[in-house]
């Protein structure tokens, strides 16, 4: 399948959909709290599917009903002794935290790429806590006899944060009191997400910086059972914005300025390269303008390299962007996607250690370039069509359901022509 995309310009207002992150992270707590919780607004997306469908297999009763999801949470009787992911990497880290809970046999399991992204790390931090857990080395699958009892533990934060949560949302309710010393934290804004998601379920962290490390003091509490609104989703908001840098004009509602989320980041990076930045308390404006080439450093914001790297395709001069070593272990290698991409559609790019430096030029080529059955990698790249010498094809378009199913009507509501086929 294929989506041929043609436009030269945005224009027009849009609403950014429910953050994927923070629907996560309300379910699992939402699960482990004593009653009746509703996740109010859920970012109805395919990774939101699969922790969903893994919590039902783990007895928790969830209802989609009203604009929210209903969840009765406090009590895990597994249904079946295998766990599906599918292919969210979110899912995977956070219910392998969960089953080690349980104490009876699961294995947790997912689609073929997610068998492709570490866990070892997060296993054994498990492990060091009382768990008894195998995986397949560093990957799934996992193995879970349950046996989580707390103590302290010292864990690598420079792999995934998502193992940091993990540990975070199942600590409140270990045997003893659990105390996590994460160092070379990275993506510090999705733990931060973490903890403001605990809070609002009663769960409250204590935090110490100690320059090289962070540790966290989790104490023995129970979760309080809430409603919890979702907040819009900056990362989604960021393909729209730097579309209006590109060419045109947009405003994204559902923004707020004051969330902790990594990918508001973007804002920052539209006003250095040039582009016309303004911002209300929920909303943003973003106009066309002369863009710069820009340094940014991902390490906190990952997701935000392929889009970043399509701003730098097409601002002048050299644009560096730092810090993309663990941007190989998403859904697909996205320095090898990116740099894949760029080169055909005829821009000059290239990996330095940790960097990759984009050179950028008027318009791209037309071309077909691979989604590497990626999301981020899709959306980001459709929006080179706004500066290119015709049209861009992007090959499985329909990976973007993974976060953002509506993805390409929203393109096509601001003027962009889409064109989906087989």
């Amino acid at each position: 399948m294929f989506a041929r995309i043609s436009g030269r310009g945005v224009n027009g207002v849009i609403t950014a959909p429910p953050s994927k992150s923070y629907t996560h992270r309300a379910l699992i707590c939402a699960s482990l709290a004593g009653g009746m919780s509703r996740v109010v607004g859920p970012s109805l997306c395919d990774d939101f599917f699969a922790t969903f469908k893994a919590l039902t297999s783990l007895g928790i009763t969830l209802s989609i009903a009203e604009g929210g999801v209903t969840v009765v949470g406090g009590g895990f009787k597994p249904r079946v002794g295998l766990i599906n992911c599918d292919e969210s990497g979110t899912t995977l880290r956070f219910i392998v935290g969960v089953v080690s809970l349980i104490n009876q046999r699961l294995l947790i399991t997912g689609g073929s790429s997610l068998l492709r992204r570490p866990i070892g790390e997060l296993v054994r931090a498990l492990n060091a806590l009382g768990s008894k857990m195998l995986c397949s080395g560093d990957y799934p699958p996992v193995v879970s006899y349950g046996g989580f009892r707390g103590g302290d533990v010292v864990i690598r934060g420079d792999i995934s944060s998502q193992f940091i949560s993990s540990l975070l949302l199942i600590s409140p309710l270990a045997d003893e009191e659990v105390v996590i010393h994460v160092f070379s934290v990275e993506s510090k804004p999705y733990v931060l997400m973490t903890l403001r998601t605990q809070e609002l379920f009663g769960v409250r962290v204590k935090v110490l910086d100690s320059g090289d490390h962070l540790t966290f003091q989790v104490p023995k509490t129970r979760y309080r059972p809430t409603n919890f609104l979702v907040e819009g989703d900056w990362s989604s908001a960021a393909y729209f914005l730097v579309a209006g840098a590109i060419s045109g004009y947009v405003r994204v509602g559902n923004i707020g300025l004051d969330s902790v989320q990594a990918d508001k980041e973007v804002l920052n990076v539209l006003r250095d390269v040039g582009a016309s930045v303004r911002a209300g308390g929920n909303w943003v404006e973003v106009s066309e303008g002369s863009l710069e080439g820009f340094n940014y450093d991902v390490s906190n914001s990952p997701d935000l390299l392929p889009t970043l790297a399509v701003l730098a395709a097409l601002a002048r001069g050299e644009s560096v962007i730092s810090g993309i070593g663990r941007c190989r272990f998403k859904e697909s290698d996205r320095v090898e996607a990116v740099v894949t991409n760029l080169k055909r559609l005829g821009v000059s790019v290239r990996v330095s250690g940790d960097d990759l430096v984009v050179r950028g030029v008027e318009r791209v080529k037309s071309g077909i370039v691979s989604s590497f059955g990626d999301h981020r990698v899709a959306m980001a790249f459709s929006l080179l069509s706004l500066r290119s010498e015709g049209s861009v094809v992007i090959e499985d378009p329909l990976c973007v359901g993974k976060s953002y199913p509506n993805f390409w009507d929203e393109l096509n509501s601001l003027g962009v022509e889409v064109e989906i086929s087989l």
